[in-house]
C-alpha cells in the first residue's frame, strides 16, 4: 500500500482485500472504491472512526479495542496513528470492480464467509 496513489483506484463499486505476507487479513466492500480505500483506509488522520480497517489494525497492534476507537472513547496518539500507517504500508491491497453496489455486497459476504479474515469483524 505504500506506493498506492488515488489515481490507481477506480471510482466504481467493488470489493477489496488487505494482505500481509500472503495472508488475507481484511475484506470490505465499497460503493466507490477510491473513496473507501484512499480516503478512509489510507488516511493518516488521528480520527479513525471512518475506517474499520484502521481501527482493527490498531486493535491488532495492541493500541486499543476497535470499538473504543469507533465510539471515540479512546483517541490514538500521533505515534499510534503512525504505527497503524506504517503497518498498513507493509500490506498489499487488491480489489475487484463490481457493476453494482448489490454485487459488491454479495461478493463481500461470500469472501468473508470463505476466508474469515481475522481483521474483519463478522
Amino acid at each position: 500500500m505504500a506506493a498506492l496513489q488515488a489515481a490507481d483506484i477506480p471510482e466504481s463499486p467493488g470489493v477489496y482485500a488487505l494482505f500481509r505476507d500472503g495472508e488475507r487479513l481484511y475484506v470490505g466492500k465499497a460503493d466507490c472504491l477510491r473513496d473507501r480505500v484512499w480516503k478512509n483506509h489510507c488516511g493518516r488522520g488521528a480520527v479513525m472512526t471512518g475506517s474499520a480497517m484502521r481501527r482493527n489494525v490498531a486493535e491488532r497492534l495492541g493500541i486499543a479495542p476497535a470499538a473504543e476507537i469507533k465510539a471515540r472513547r479512546y483517541q490514538p496518539t500521533p505515534e499510534q496513528v503512525r504505527a497503524v500507517g506504517t503497518w498498513l504500508e507493509g500490506c498489499e491491497i487488491a480489489w475487484v470492480q463490481c457493476d453494482t453496489k448489490a454485487v459488491a455486497k454479495a461478493s463481500e459476504d461470500a469472501l468473508k464467509a470463505e476466508y474469515r479474515p481475522p481483521l474483519t469483524k463478522r
